[in-house]
Order: structure tokens, then C-alpha cells, then sequence
């Protein structure tokens, strides 16, 4: 049994594999980890963390069976990305959770978090790198932390329409339409250098964009947890 642990900016996904099929999935708070370890039974584990380095620590010391995500372990790609010391561990993830679903296909991760992040791995199996832009609830944060009078908003404030007829909507509409369209375009983009590509969606916000998205673009699939898939399938390939 593999568990992986996944320490994010909010909060943290645990899950087990067994013989490579996910077999649950909890979310839990920080406070919350170390009790939820406890209860678990597992053979070997990775820890993947871009929230919470002193948490990370103490998990690994307390567990001797788990192991960190780093840039130096062994990958079941290949990479021409050319700073991997400093890559997020989530996108390294993603990549390889991509090559698990689709081996020696060329593949476009578009992952909807914190961050809007896109990731290119080609059909020999490489990974190239891609791009990073605000997230949802990050473009609505700046809108509000970078101005005197415009208010927080979420995706929840408005209905979703082309031209806000008030400020709310008005922000809604430039927020999610501008992040809709940077993807259908970049998805164009990637398309038309590479014809046969397939698109994976994931992330926190993936349901909510992937919804708008459909209409515009067909072949995108929804993968909750492709992260936690690659993130096995690297302590898989660790364990020698």
C-alpha cells in the first residue's frame, strides 16, 4: 500500500494506492495530518509539499517509510526543462501523472489551482515545461488588494455573462472570461503545433473552468487527481 501525502496552500490531500488504483482520498487540515497518518497502514510514501516546509519535516522524521519530492529523484520521463531545482513539485507531478495516462502521447496538463499552470510532454515522453498565471481566486484578490474601491469577489458573487451590467458582474465577467479565454488560446496554440494532443484538466478550480471550457474545446478530460497519480507512480519508480 502507497500513501501519498500532497501539503498544499490551504490544506493537505492524502491518499493510498494499491497495485496503482487509487484507493481513497481525504483532505485534511495541517492540525490535522499527523492524527490522520496514524490511522493510516502503508508500506512506503512520498510527500509532496508547496505550503508547509516545517510540517513536511516533521511528517518525515515521524514516518521513516515516506520520502520527500525533490528534484533529485528519478523520473519516468524525460525533461528539457532547464532550472528543475526550482520547478514546482505539483507540475513535475501533473507531467507524470500525463505520461501515466497517455504514454508516447503528446499531452497538454492545464492545472486550475492557486496558480493557472500549463505543461507540455511530447510523445517520446518528454517533458518540456509550459506556463504560470494567477489563479481564480488570486485574480479576484488582486483586483481587490490593488484597488481603492473594488470589492473581494468569488465565482459565487455573479452570475457569469459577457458584459456586467454592475461592478460585481463586471468583475466576474473580466475574471473568469479573461482566464477562459487564455486557455481556449493556449490550447489553440499547443494544437496547432501539435495536432494530436491530448488535454488533461485538474485542480481545484478545474470543475468550475472546465465547464466553460467544454463548450469551446471538445477531447479535454478531467482528472481530479492527476497529481496524486504522478506522484505514485514517481515513488514507484523510486522504490529499487
Amino acid at each position: 500500500m502507497n500513501l501519498i501525502i500532497d501539503i498544499g496552500n490551504t490544506n493537505v490531500k492524502v491518499a493510498t494506492f494499491k497495485a496503482g488504483v487509487l484507493i481513497d482520498k481525504e483532505i485534511v487540515g495541517y492540525s490535522q495530518l499527523i492524527h490522520c497518518l496514524n490511522d493510516k497502514t502503508f508500506e512506503k510514501g512520498i510527500v509532496s509539499n508547496v505550503g508547509n516546509e516545517d510540517l513536511e519535516k516533521e511528517v518525515v522524521s515521524l514516518f521513516p517509510f515516506l520520502i520527500s519530492m525533490t528534484s533529485g529523484l528519478d523520473l519516468p520521463i524525460g525533461s528539457s526543462y532547464s532550472s528543475m531545482e526550482t520547478i514546482g513539485k505539483d507540475r513535475l507531478a501533473n507531467a507524470v501523472g500525463a505520461f501515466v495516462e497517455n504514454p508516447n502521447q503528446n499531452s497538454l496538463v492545464i492545472d486550475a489551482g492557486s496558480c493557472l499552470t500549463f505543461d507540455f510532454i511530447d510523445s517520446n515522453n518528454c517533458y518540456h515545461g509550459g506556463a504560470i498565471s494567477p489563479g481564480l481566486i488570486m485574480r479576484f484578490k488582486a483586483l481587490n488588494t490593488f484597488t481603492e474601491n473594488l470589492p473581494l469577489l468569488t465565482t459565487d458573487s455573479a452570475n457569469l455573462v459577457l458584459t456586467g451590467a454592475n461592478t460585481k458582474s463586471s468583475i466576474v465577467s473580466g475574471v473568469v472570461n479573461g482566464m477562459t479565454s487564455e486557455i481556449v488560446q493556449t490550447i489553440d496554440r499547443y494544437r496547432s503545433k501539435h495536432p494530436l494532443l491530448t488535454i488533461f484538466m485538474t485542480g481545484g478550480d478545474s470543475g468550475f473552468i472546465n465547464s466553460i471550457v467544454e463548450v469551446e474545446k471538445n477531447g479535454i478530460f478531467a482528472v481530479e487527481n492527476l497529481t496524486m497519480i504522478g506522484l505514485n507512480a514517481i515513488l514507484n519508480y523510486n522504490d529499487k
